[in-house]
């Protein structure tokens, strides 16, 4: 800064004085009719005042309510002095300024950087707060499309500053999806039941195995009969998020509901048990009941050859009952016969009627 001074001030005082002189110069010329020429170098600016090389210059200047364009002629010698000025002062010039601007839970560092050279670049570190991300960054109202959705601390770099600058970071809620499925970790009887529940975050819209959910966060039940994956994906902008669980389910003659639904059933013969399971009568039906077949569907709907169109629900409340049309009853199967009983008096003495059944066909009720 001393060495500006030292510079500025006989700068200033020279500058001064050449235009003095110059005024003199000026009208000594006019009052004594000389002659001067014009030498075409430096675009007209070089004067040659009787044989002396003078530089011509031509500014524009405003002194109070006075103002106007004044023509000043520099010596050679002097007009050196009047460069190293210029330069002084363009030296001194200001830099660029950059000012950030937060939007959203996170913070940036440094939020200010002034006196920036031309062309020079600054670094800056951008921290979103916990469960927050970095989403966008505008300089002077333009997005940086190389800036990417990111939770963690980061760099930015500013390169190649030529002006002054708006910086603004924009930061958003953490967008993810989460699926969870129960149980989980161990495979599910043929025909079991799993709760599939979904949380979301910042992600719209949200599909489940492809098919839009309506609500963001949710859960349905599903019946099993196959190994299942589930996914969930989520979007956010042209961000897409995504989480998968995957559920085993074991082979469909380890599960009552398996045994009950995979084949189709007919009856065998009907019998009469006392509460202790001693037979006590047994019989076969008339062949059009022996033509009846029942189809346990897996959807937890029964439908019958002799009643097309009828359908009623059927459900196992536990590995011994049956529930069909909200009735139930006592249920013992295995891989090739089901009875279905219920009690009812037979000679004042309480027993089991039986219905026993068989397999109508080996082809699966429903497709697996």
């Amino acid at each position: 800064m001393v060495a500006f001074f030292h510079t500025l001030v006989p700068g200033l005082l020279l500058l001064f004085k050449t235009l003095f002189r110059t005024a003199l110069y000026l009208k000594s010329f006019h009052s004594q009719s000389h002659i001067y020429r014009i030498q075409n170098i430096l675009h007209h600016s070089l004067l040659m005042v009787n044989g002396s090389p003078f530089f011509f210059i031509f500014v524009s200047s405003s002194i109070g309510t006075l103002s106007g364009f004044f023509f000043y002629a520099m010596p050679m010698r002097k007009c050196l002095c009047f460069v190293v000025l210029l330069l002084a002062l363009a030296s001194c010039q200001k830099g660029h300024m950059v000012t950030v601007t937060v939007h959203g839970s996170g913070s940036v560092s440094p939020l200010q950087v002034a006196d920036v050279p031309t062309g020079e670049s600054c670094t800056f570190t951008i921290t979103p707060e916990p469960g927050n991300s970095l989403h966008t960054i505008k300089a002077n109202a333009r997005f940086d499309h190389s800036v990417t959705l990111t939770n963690t601390a980061t760099t930015y770099l500013l390169p190649n500053i030529t002006s002054d600058i708006a910086l603004d970071v924009a930061f958003v809620a953490s967008p993810y999806v989460k699926l969870t499925v129960d149980p989980s970790g161990t495979i599910l009887p043929y025909g079991g039941t799993c709760m599939v529940t979904w949380e979301t975050a910042t992600v719209n819209p949200v599909y489940l195995n492809g098919e839009k959910v309506k609500y963001l966060s949710g859960g349905n039940i599903y019946r099993l009969f196959a190994s299942m994956k589930y996914t969930l994906t989520g979007h956010f902008g042209d961000y897409t998020f995504t989480d998968e669980q995957e559920v085993q389910v074991g082979d469909w003659t380890t599960s009552t509901f398996g045994l009950v639904s995979y084949y189709p059933w007919r009856y065998d013969s009907l019998r009469i048990s006392s509460l202790d399971g001693k037979v006590l009568d047994q019989w076969e039906p008339d062949p059009e009941l022996l033509s009846w077949v029942d189809y346990y569907h897996k959807d937890g709907t029964i439908t019958y050859s002799n009643h097309p169109g009828l359908k009623i629900p059927w459900s196992l409340p536990d590995d011994n009952s049956i529930t069909r049309n909200g009735t139930t009853r006592k249920l013992q199967v295995n891989q090739v016969q089901m009875i279905i009983s219920y009690q009812t008096t037979r000679l004042g003495e309480q027993v089991w009627f039986d219905m026993i059944y068989e397999h109508a066909s080996d082809t699966p009720t429903d497709p697996i």
